[in-house]
């Protein structure tokens, strides 16, 4: 999950919290409107001043697509300054709470709340292809246009936003059943405890565009997944025009399980690093990362709560506890979301020294394995020098792999072999910190 993406979603939605300004929300419909126009028409401005220069040959086409993803990734963080403006100086958070056939309908207000953060998204992503349009890398057709925005939502943001609609509808209709305090909190409770297990994995399956996996690979890939000791996991092709190099498993339950592998690791990655990504991902669901991972930020919420509650009658008060509340949470899953990923490396890693020749493909030792992986990270982020920094949720490139070599030693490898492992992940490491 990018930063950007979470705290769109989550300052939008604590914008709930607010309190209360003089305006309808008419007025702040329409001072709302003006200003996410205006962004979208400066954005598609950028776009063509870009594809002007390049076509003038005043700057290098690379340069000139870099520029543009600069711009558009700062046209992004200002729109979080844009959504605060729309949702709180122009008042739409709290004119749309206050609304008479909003009142009552938390997923209607979350949809109106997200409507500004989201449109500044898609605006910057809509430049991004008008500029491959004008520079004629793509036929830039209305419909084609509106089908690759579509897709966009699909593969980034969707996966957050759906189920957070879904389990407000959900709750909005369990308090609209009128079935007594006690039995509308149990019963939203229980529903909020089966959908993060079972809702959500075949929600998250679905919102992707997979296929199946051809019949080698399928068996291949099961016979890994079986002797790491996760049975009974659907694997499929993550369809991403192939642009991305990711892997995910989605779901604890087996039944409700899935692996998605993305079609460029599936068509570019060599098998005994893909067998690597693989298990990087298995390492995941076999440490419980994912549960431990929420399990970080419920101390953060309820921090959130104890402040709410402490200044309970000030205007204020939600607000502060929310503030509070998100802080935490950023801070919370970095340090767990680092320390996973670091964890889920190593454990790869001896995954595949203690499956070795049971499967084709999987390398032999604990060093081979690191070796593997240390080269698919390499290989993903080669296009990407940015990615290979550290990000909120992920480690440098360098640092796992360092992190790999420290875990390096084991009984069964002599101190010679070691020695010269460990040269070659040190010349690697140097490398990546040069590229």
């Amino acid at each position: 999950m990018h930063l950007y993406l979470f705290l769109l979603v989550a300052l939008s939605l604590s914008c709930v919290s607010l309190p209360p300004v003089e305006t309808s929300l008419q007025q702040a419909t329409l001072a709302s409107g003006c200003m996410l126009t205006a962004l979208i028409v400066l954005c598609h401005i950028a776009s063509r001043i870009c594809a002007k220069q390049i076509s003038r040959e005043q700057i290098d086409p690379r340069l000139g697509a870099e520029l543009l993803d600069r711009q558009m990734a700062a046209f992004r963080w200002l729109g979080l300054g844009i959504v605060i403006l729309c949702l709180a100086g122009f008042g739409l958070a709290t004119a749309t709470t206050q609304a008479v056939y909003l009142r009552k309908t938390l997923s209607l207000q979350a949809v109106v709340l997200l409507i500004p953060g989201l449109t500044i998204t898609v605006a910057t992503w809509s430049a991004e292809q008008y500029y491959r349009g004008l520079t004629g890398l793509i036929d830039n057709h209305p419909t084609l246009h509106m089908k690759y925005l579509w897709q966009r939502f699909r593969g980034t943001v969707a996966w957050l936003v759906v189920p957070i609609l879904l389990l407000l509808g959900m709750t909005d209709l369990i308090t609209g059943l009128s079935l007594g305090k006690a039995a509308t909190a149990f019963a939203t409770m229980l529903v909020l405890l089966l959908f993060v297990p079972l809702g959500l994995p075949w929600l998250i399956r679905h919102l992707f565009k997979t296929t199946r996996l051809d019949k080698p690979t399928q068996h291949w890939v099961d016979e890994i997944m079986i002797a790491a000791g996760l049975k009974r996991t659907h694997s499929v092709c993550w369809h991403t025009g192939n642009r991305s190099f990711n892997a995910m498993v989605a779901g604890f339950a087996p039944l409700l399980r899935t692996l998605l592998i993305s079609d460029r690791a599936l068509n570019e990655l060599p098998r005994p690093e893909l067998s690597m990504v693989i298990l990087h991902e298995v390492a995941h669901i076999r440490r419980f990362h994912v549960p431990l991972r929420i399990l970080t930020i419920v101390p953060a919420w309820l921090l959130g709560g104890l402040i709410t509650r402490f200044a309970e009658g000030h205007s204020w008060g939600m607000a502060a506890g929310s503030g509070v509340a998100i802080a935490m949470t950023l801070i919370s899953l970095r340090i767990a979301a680092i320390r996973s990923e670091l964890d889920a490396d190593v454990q790869a890693c001896r995954m595949a020294a203690k499956m070795a020749g049971r499967v084709d493909d999987v390398p032999l030792s604990y060093q081979e394995a690191a070796h593997a992986l240390s080269n698919a990270l390499s290989r993903i982020t080669l296009e990407s020098p940015a990615s290979r920094r550290a990000s909120w949720l992920h480690p440098g490139v360098s640092q796992r792999i360092s992190n790999m070599q420290l875990h390096a030693v084991s009984p069964n490898s002599s101190p010679d072999s070691f020695s010269e492992d460990s040269s070659s992940a040190a010349r690697k490491t140097a490398l990546v910190h040069q590229a």
